[in-house]
């Protein structure tokens, strides 16, 4: 038996990472969709994913309406989640993931695929349940493979920064929008920052994994990846860290993934 004379984490002692994680979600109304038992939902002929249910029970991601029955489970050794295919629409949406898309953070992590970048990741989208008052705006993330790409259609914040890690292991990408203010970040490394002007993105919005909108088309920014967590904080600015809870949240989750991959 191998003794240590010290303080281990508990990920290690228990083997609890994700309940762990799963505590510090808790009063944070974070959304966490991950690939565990029951959570992704698909036809048991066609491996097609009909519903992805967050952990807490009180949102679920389905289709997009171009996804035509595109989006399949996959499961590869330990990776297991959505399989996005280059210029097909697979993509999933979450209606209504937060009441004011001004400030919040989303992570994913996923499983770059070594022929093609994954692209377009994540949208967070005021288009479609949005107050009618707002001009309508969208702030997606994409992986190009050499360089990450986290804007605004209306051109308020711009930003990109260098993929770092290699396509043979999980990535995790995570962006914060605080206003006038866009952060990325890769992995467990500092985040990248940029000030532009208010992206006007205070109110409803829907949140589109792997795609970025109901629309057809817009192919080229269909990627392949393994898509396998989706974590989303509304109101709150890991990467910009407002209160101690912002940075006890960031701090948390740099250590799952740490420990969880």
């Amino acid at each position: 038996m191998l003794e240590l004379d010290q303080d281990l984490p508990e990920t290690v002692l228990l083997n609890s990472g994700r309940s762990s994680f799963a505590a510090t979600l808790q009063g944070k109304d974070a959304l966490w969709f991950n690939d565990s038992d029951g959570a992704l939902e698909a036809g048991k002929d066609s491996g097609v994913i009909s519903r992805w249910q967050s952990t807490d029970g009180t949102h679920a991601a389905t289709p997009a309406q171009p996804n035509e029955g595109n989006g399949l489970l996959v499961q590869s050794g330990e990776v297991k989640g959505l399989q996005c295919v280059p210029e097909v629409n697979c993509g999933l949406v979450v209606p209504e993931i937060t009441q004011s898309a001004g400030v919040f953070t989303m992570a994913v992590v996923y499983k770059p695929s070594e022929d093609y970048p994954a692209k377009t990741l994540l949208t967070v989208n005021t288009s479609y349940a949005g107050d009618k008052d707002h001009e309508a705006n969208y702030l997606f993330l994409s992986d190009g493979g050499d360089f990450f790409t986290v804007k605004d259609v209306r051109g308020c914040v711009d930003l990109t920064a260098p993929v770092t890690s290699s396509p043979n292991g999980m990535r995790m990408a995570i962006v914060t929008l605080s206003g006038d203010t866009l952060a990325v970040a890769e992995n467990r490394n500092p985040p990248t920052i940029i000030q532009g002007t208010d992206t006007g993105m205070r109110t409803t919005a829907d949140l589109f994994i792997g795609c970025r909108s109901h629309r057809g088309g817009l192919k080229k920014t269909l990627g392949g990846a393994v898509i396998t967590e989706v974590i989303f904080w509304p109101k709150h600015a890991l990467l910009l860290p407002r209160t101690q809870a912002d940075t006890d949240a960031y701090l948390a989750l740099k250590r799952y993934f740490l420990w969880e991959y």
